[in-house]
């Protein structure tokens, strides 16, 4: 008899089948990847989140290095983007505003460049966010 049939060729009796293993959809993704994909500039906040929680990187200190740098980029992003527009918004559109659109094109920048590091499989700690991310990817195991 089939090990792999469903019912007995004999009697017709339903078989019991083993539990299939859980087949995660990180299991076929490379550690080089999975920093790539921290580094999307706005949305790379989505794997990264995912990444930290997944049981398949918690070991793994460079993906978490990588998503962590990449949370903390992203918050500097959300609080140029939307807390300091807020803020300055009663002073007027002055050199204010061109100052943040400055650097929002500076952390944009930075995304993309830690991409293409990411991509050569190169690390790279960015000066204040890097020492950031080295500290909570220690302190999480």
């Amino acid at each position: 008899m089939d090990s792999r049939a469903a019912y007995c060729s004999n009697c017709g009796k339903a078989q019991p089948r083993a539990n299939p293993e859980a087949i995660s959809f990180l299991d076929g993704m490379s550690n080089r990847t999975a920093s790539m994909l921290c580094y999307i500039p706005v949305f790379g906040v989505i794997p990264a989140i995912v990444f930290l929680a997944a049981h398949r990187f918690r070991g793994n200190m460079r993906v978490r290095f990588d998503a962590f740098q990449s949370l903390y980029l992203f918050l500097g992003w959300l609080i140029i983007s939307s807390a300091i527009p807020v803020l300055i918004w009663q002073s007027g559109w002055g050199l204010e505003h061109a100052f943040l659109g400055c650097l929002k094109l500076v952390l944009f920048i930075c995304w993309v460049y830690l991409l293409v590091k990411a991509a050569k499989t190169e690390q790279v700690r960015l000066p204040i966010l890097g020492d950031l991310a080295a500290r909570s990817t220690m302190e999480q195991l």
